[in-house]
């Protein structure tokens, strides 16, 4: 018998292991996770809007960013996930999500929002990331 289950029933149990050790993906082990930020300036270098580094012995899951801009026309964006640019001199043209869905991503591992403005021109940029930690 299977957990409590008649003879008949078959039960399969799916567990992630990270480093050797396993995370069994339940309700009571995962905890939103991710960060929030915003600029003001005219840098024509990139700035930090926020960032989110996955917590010691958890598997992160990005599930999206979303950037917002007073002037989508002047901002210049950069997301690196891992240390990884993903995307770079982006200029969104609206408040778009990027769907991630769910990203797994290692302990440790910093997921990072950068803006710049194009010209110098004053901008304001709010972002969010949105995630989750299992384990």
């Amino acid at each position: 018998m299977a957990h409590g289950t008649p003879d008949w029933v078959r039960m399969v149990q799916v567990a992630v292991t990270v480093e050797n050790v396993p995370i069994v993906p339940e309700a009571a082990t995962e905890v939103a996770a991710g960060a929030e930020g915003d600029y003001n300036g005219t840098e024509q270098t990139y700035q930090e809007v926020c960032s989110w580094t996955v917590s010691t012995n958890k598997v992160g899951e990005l599930k999206e960013i979303l950037i917002i801009s007073n002037l989508y026309t002047k901002t210049v964006t950069k997301v690196t996930i891992g240390g990884v640019t993903w995307a770079t001199d982006w200029t969104p043209v609206s408040a778009m999500p990027l769907i991630f869905e769910d990203l797994k991503l290692a302990a440790g591992t910093e997921v990072e929002v950068e803006v710049k403005s194009s010209d110098g021109t004053e901008i304001e940029v709010y972002a969010i990331i949105v995630g989750k930690e299992v384990g």
